[in-house]
């Protein structure tokens, strides 16, 4: 029986592992196709004045904090990758945390590939209907897997 609990666990983890690469390329797909389709800081318009696809980069953090540290957030997320990749071996049996830590390594990465390749993050989320920074896939994927373990802080039995 002991096996037994030994494998399920490591099938879960290679699975969520596989799971998370296929999020970073679905990640980098579209980013190519915005790259590719729609000119740099240019616009095209998928909903009226709700959503937008905005071609832009960003060499800094959210709202372009510490823009133009390319290096200093390539480090940052190689340490982040790490440490996601860690707690998710370490938390095999817990399948909600090694959710969340896969899509927050899959965000990790998938900006992390921008940073190495191009210099700079593609950003191409536009909410059109509020003042908000433009944004991609990857860091969608970041934001639900800290949201989620936060949701599972608060609503978690002892």
């Amino acid at each position: 029986m002991n096996k037994m609990q030994k494998k399920a666990p490591t099938r879960l983890l290679i699975g969520m592992l596989i799971v998370t690469m296929g999020l970073i390329v679905l990640d980098q797909v579209v980013k190519q196709f915005v790259r590719s389709q729609v000119p740099s800081g240019e616009s095209r318009t998928v909903i009226p004045h709700l959503l937008s696809i905005t071609n832009i980069t960003n060499s800094g953090a959210a709202w372009s904090f510490l823009a133009g540290n390319s290096w200093l957030f390539i480090l940052i997320a190689i340490g982040a990758a790490a440490i996601f990749l860690y707690l998710m071996y370490k938390e095999q049996n817990n399948s909600w945390i090694m959710g969340c830590l896969g899509l927050m390594l899959a965000g990790t990465i998938g900006n992390l590939v921008d940073r190495i390749v191009y210099g700079a993050v593609t950003d191409f989320v536009q909410l059109d209907f509020m003042q908000f920074p433009i944004f991609n896939l990857a860091d969608c994927y970041l934001t639900l897997g800290v949201g989620l373990i936060l949701v599972r802080l608060i609503v978690k039995e002892d």
